[in-house]
């Protein structure tokens, strides 16, 4: 028994210590606080926007697009779309 609550401890720490450190986003404070920034949203609207770029950028694709280093036009392209997709889903709300 004392095995059992040993493996489960170890694959709960294991699980605390990727979430912590891996799945937490870096770049969506900021992405959120520059929105704000803008002026012309609110809070919750800013918040959820942040949540959908994140849905379908990364972490590095964000931070290149808050750095307005857009590179090709396909991924230009992306951006817009997803940014207006965004902000329409967003306002709705």
């Amino acid at each position: 028994m004392t095995k059992a609550f040993l493996w489960i401890g170890i694959v709960a720490l294991a699980a605390f210590v990727m979430k912590s450190q891996f799945l937490n986003s870096k770049t969506w404070e900021p992405f959120q606080q520059g929105c704000m920034a803008g002026g012309t949203a609110t809070e919750e609207q800013c918040s959820c926007l942040s949540d959908y770029v994140h849905k379908h950028f990364s972490d590095q694709e964000v931070r290149m697009i808050m750095n307005q280093q857009l590179g090709d036009s396909v991924f230009k392209a992306k951006v817009e779309e997803v940014v207006q997709n965004g902000s329409q889903a967003c306002a709705a709300e």
